[in-house]
């Protein structure tokens, strides 16, 4: 047996009216959690903020007193400057005084003057010259008399016979052996020694012949 439509119908209804009253009972006591909780967080963050000035509160430092006012001293009161005229006068013209000029220096006395030596022969090398073999061979004999230049060191640089002994050999021979071995001091002219000429000879004798 079939129940009736009209019965279904009814517990359709009372079960809606069940859901909405749940719902709605729902929303409401979520809207009450909500302000619930939105009062607990504006309470919570109130004392965040009443921590947070005590603390900053306690870390200010304590503010130094202010400076004393500046001494202000009065400035000293202005002096007047007068004005210093003075009047300038002529001066008077220098007076010139003419200095003697100091006396001349005496003359510087001159050195003495070195003493001049003559011309002096070196003994030791004035010996006589070698006969020449061909001439004691021939029996030539004779005076060579000769012009010779001395030199600065002594050294005989030139000769000339002026005087033959007739033989050219001898004279030759002559000139030769002074040159090359007689020797003299020579003069000096107030120290410093000069070149000078002077005449020399060679006696050839066949008793000195070796």
């Amino acid at each position: 047996m079939e129940r009736p439509n009209h019965l279904k119908v009814g517990d359709k209804s009372a079960s809606s009216k069940a859901t909405s009253i749940a719902i709605v009972v729902g929303i409401h006591i979520a809207v009450i959690f909500g302000l619930v909780a939105a009062l607990n967080q504006g309470a919570l963050m109130k004392q965040l903020q009443e921590i947070k000035a005590t603390v900053d509160t306690q870390k200010e430092p304590p503010k130094a007193p202010p400076p004393p006012p500046p001494d202000l001293v009065k400035p000293p009161p202005p002096v007047a400057i007068v004005p210093d005229f003075q009047v300038a006068t002529a001066a008077p013209p220098p007076v010139t005084v003419q200095k003697a000029a100091p006396p001349a220096p005496p003359p510087k006395a001159a050195p003495p003057a070195a003493a001049s030596d003559p011309l002096r022969p070196i003994g030791r090398t004035h010996v006589l010259p070698p006969y020449p073999p061909i001439s004691v061979r021939l029996n030539e004999q004779g005076t060579t008399l000769m012009l010779v230049h001395i030199t600065t060191e002594g050294n005989v640089d030139d000769c000339k016979v002026e005087q033959s002994s007739s033989s050219e050999r001898l004279d030759t021979a002559a000139c030769d052996f002074v040159k090359s071995h007689w020797r003299w001091q020579p003069p000096t002219n107030q120290g410093t020694p000069t070149a000078v000429s002077t005449r020399v000879s060679v006696k050839w004798d066949l008793k000195d012949a070796k």
